[in-house]
């Protein structure tokens, strides 16, 4: 006789037995129940997301999207390849023709028939490193937007691109008034304005106004400084220290070319201000106890004269005391001339830049040349990169006021 328990037991048992399912049935059911949480889930990340973006950001919905996908994608010097393909993709969206180098980084992207535009927008979508992730937190009635790139120079690339498009919605220009170029590898010597600068002049390519985007907290720069970037190798005489003289001390020779350097009256400029000198990069030596065989450093100098004249200069400095070494190597590696702008815009304030751009090595043909974009040199390359809501904001309306004093409107 079954006692109460076991009668129990068999009930659920024979209740819970589940009738036999078809294997691929059972398979279907398992996708289907997984997919459907898969997309509750993601429905739940996106509203949460779009909850949780600052009132502000609802002012220009597109550009603060665009401007996020952007920082988001890691794109340090000579590894653009993920954003140039996300942003050729999104500018072919809206409609226009888009262009590459063989590289397939360079962008240039226009409308029409003709490559040729009476305006030009540029930027750089390459960044320093490392790369830092997109994130923002409130600043009083303003939003602060961190992130590698965020305002050098993505914020202008994407206040860029909202402007033109904007530009064309509003039926303020026709599509062909403007054409966009996006380069890579400025940070790391301009390799892409370069790239794009023979690709220009093989196709003929010509506009009337060229608008450079920088972070100049929403200022016209008047113009940059330009630069000379050399290393120096010393070469000299390991001996022990307690007998200097039988040696020749590398590093103390450095030293003085680096005060020298630092000391030296430098030409200065009404409108850049003063040429600097950094040393940023120095070593040498192999022991305390070991006068010095070698030391070498890193001269940037941000100037305000042609290069011609501060090469011959820097030479003769290096070469006063580099003549008590067994032998000095001086390796100049970049220089570019200081730049000067168009900047008499009404309603704009002015800035100057100490830092150097891709404007020299986009070869000067009698176009209009302004350099404006959103953020802080300040911050930027810094671990705290950010731009501000309201500086990308207005960015967007500064760059339409621009195109349209450039096209007489």
């Amino acid at each position: 006789m079954l006692s109460l328990i076991n009668i129990i037991a068999l009930t659920l048992a024979v209740t819970a037995a589940p009738a036999p399912v078809p294997d691929a049935y059972l398979f279907d059911e398992l996708i289907s129940g997984v997919a459907g949480s898969v997309e509750k889930l993601t429905n739940i990340n996106t509203e949460k997301n779009r909850i949780g973006k600052p009132d502000i950001f609802e002012k220009n919905p597109e550009l603060f999207e665009l401007h996020e996908k952007l920082v988001k994608i890691e794109s340090i010097s000579n590894d653009e390849d993920s954003v140039s393909a996300f942003l050729q993709n999104y500018l072919k969206k809206l409609g226009l023709k888009v262009k590459t180098d063989e590289s397939n980084r360079n962008i240039y992207a226009y409308s029409g028939d003709s490559e040729n535009s009476t305006i030009l927008l540029t930027s750089h979508i390459d960044t320093v490193p490392p790369f830092i992730d997109y994130h923002f937190e409130d600043d009083n009635d303003d939003v602060k937007i961190f992130g590698r790139g965020s305002c050098d120079a993505k914020g202008s690339v994407a206040a860029q691109v909202i402007a033109a498009k904007e530009l064309v919605e509003e039926n303020l220009v026709k599509p062909e008034d403007i054409s966009m170029l996006f380069v890579f590898e400025e940070e790391v010597g301009g390799g892409g304005m370069r790239t794009a600068n023979s690709w220009v002049n093989d196709n003929y390519i010509t506009w009337d106004t060229v608008i450079f985007g920088e972070p100049t907290e929403n200022k016209l720069a008047t113009g940059h400084k330009g630069i000379y970037l050399a290393e120096l190798e010393v070469f000299g005489l390991a001996s022990h220290s307690g007998y200097p003289d039988v040696g020749i001390d590398a590093n103390k020779i450095l030293i003085e070319i680096m005060y020298d350097l630092e000391n030296y009256d430098w030409p200065t400029s009404e409108i850049l201000n003063k040429t600097t000198v950094n040393i940023g990069l120095f070593s040498g030596g192999t022991a305390g106890n070991v006068v010095s065989p070698y030391a070498q450093c890193e001269i940037l100098m941000r100037t305000v004269t042609d290069s011609d004249q501060i090469i011959p200069i820097v030479r003769q400095i290096v070469e006063k005391h580099g003549s008590l070494a067994e032998s000095f190597r001086l390796d100049v590696q970049v220089t570019d001339d200081p730049v000067t702008l168009d900047f008499e815009v009404e309603g704009f304030e002015t800035y100057i830049a100490s830092y150097a751009t891709d404007i020299p090595k986009l070869e000067h043909k009698n176009f209009k040349r302004y350099l404006y974009g959103p953020g802080s040199i300040l911050v930027a390359h810094g671990d705290n990169e950010h731009v501000s809501a309201k500086s990308l904001l207005k960015a967007v309306e500064d760059y339409k006021t621009l195109v349209k004093r450039s096209l007489g409107i």
